[in-house]
């Protein structure tokens, strides 16, 4: 008989965990398992990569009531430490029922709401939380989640860092969890695949033309990059920035461009479900992010065998060796301008640095993939 199995995710928009979900599931047999894929927001840019098999279903709720709103939006105002999702969910979770069916495993494939609506809504013999994230640096308060966490069998981290940031917030508390490590799934012959896919125009030749990829939100920190964009510019080094992905500060980073005179040099792209094309073509790669779960779009440009520069985010440090197979700048816009500009000046050691990433043997789907079919039989 086949293991039921459920995976709980807010969304399957553009994101690095929506990406390894979709991934997994892709990675998963259809022989050994019965998947359902539940979301709390409906639709997507990862919804045409589900496999027909997995059965997904948007959880259907109670509309959310203007005292609900009035509530939240009050609570909001006197709890400015705590994340949104751990001030909402108090407030809608009776809009959600709880579901009478039995699953041999449930996965919450995040913190906040899929954490939340398996712990109350689902009955399963198995439950799993997983961290995707570093869960201080994101705004979550363990006050208000350490009451939830222990009716999990397991908390799976996607990184040791992520792992040891959330032990430590836990020890402030004079509390332990079992923790268990398993890395998102990048799969690697899928993504060369995809790279080869026709780009949608031709980057310009007489530039240096430097891709990032994420979503336009404050933790990816494309501020940074804007400005790194600039120092360049100003010492008169021909490039070409394109970022992919989309969200809340586009408005923001484009005005920034604008002020900054950039409209010719700095392009957001928008989502695009496929962007390994434009990193396969770029001369550079360049990640800006505070913080990161784990640091999977570093992860495939790496596959791609790509010169990259990254923030020094905790995570960077696992994936990439400074000076060896990639370059880790400060958090300023300075350094991140001088790692771009040592890469234009110096060709050998981007050349270097390709060939060190040409001779990585990666066998982290492997394991991965491992570890999870041991969770879920």
């Amino acid at each position: 008989m086949k293991r039921k199995i459920v995976f709980v995710i807010e969304s399957l928009h553009l994101g690095g965990a929506e990406k390894s979900l979709v991934t997994l599931l892709q990675n998963l047999d259809a022989a050994v398992y019965d998947v359902e894929l539940l979301t709390i927001v409906e639709g997507g840019f990862f919804k045409d990569k589900v496999p027909a098999w997995v059965r997904w279903e948007v959880i259907p709720s109670a509309p959310i009531t203007v005292y609900q709103r009035i509530t939240y939006f009050l609570q909001k105002k006197l709890s400015r430490n705590k994340h949104h999702a751990q001030i909402l969910w108090p407030i809608i979770a009776m809009n959600y029922t709880r579901r009478t069916k039995k699953y041999d495993v449930a996965i919450a494939y995040g913190q906040g709401f899929p954490t939340y609506f398996v712990n109350q809504k689902l009955i399963a013999n198995k439950k799993y939380s997983w961290l995707n994230t570093d869960y201080t640096k994101a705004g979550y308060q363990i006050q208000s989640d350490y009451s939830v966490y222990p009716n999990f069998n397991k908390i799976i981290a996607v990184s040791d860092e992520a792992k040891e940031s959330f032990l430590e917030v836990l020890s402030h508390i004079g509390k332990t969890l079992e923790v268990e490590v398993i890395k998102d799934i990048s799969d690697t012959i899928w993504i060369l695949e995809q790279a080869n896919s026709q780009l949608k125009f031709r980057f310009d030749s007489k530039k240096i033309n430097i891709v990032s990829v994420g979503r336009l939100a404050a933790s990816k920190s494309f501020g940074l990059a804007i400005e790194a964009c600039k120092l360049l510019k100003e010492k008169n080094i021909p490039i070409a920035w394109y970022i992919v992905g989309e969200g809340s500060e586009r408005n923001f980073l484009q005005s920034k461009i604008d002020r900054l005179n950039l409209s010719t040099d700095m392009h957001l792209l928008g989502a695009d479900t496929n962007p390994y094309p434009y990193m396969k073509a770029c001369d550079i790669y360049v990640q800006t992010s505070l913080f990161e779960g784990l640091g999977l779009t570093v992860i495939e440009a790496s596959i791609l065998q790509k010169p990259i520069v990254c923030t020094n985010f905790p995570t960077a440090y696992g994936i990439l060796k400074d000076g060896e197979t990639g370059l880790i700048a400060e958090m300023t816009a300075e350094s991140i301008s001088e790692n771009i500009e040592r890469l234009i000046v110096n060709v050998n050691l981007r050349n270097q640095l390709v060939k060190n990433l040409s001779l990585q043997e990666n066998y982290d789907k492997e394991k991965s993939l491992q570890q999870i079919n041991d969770l879920l039989n």
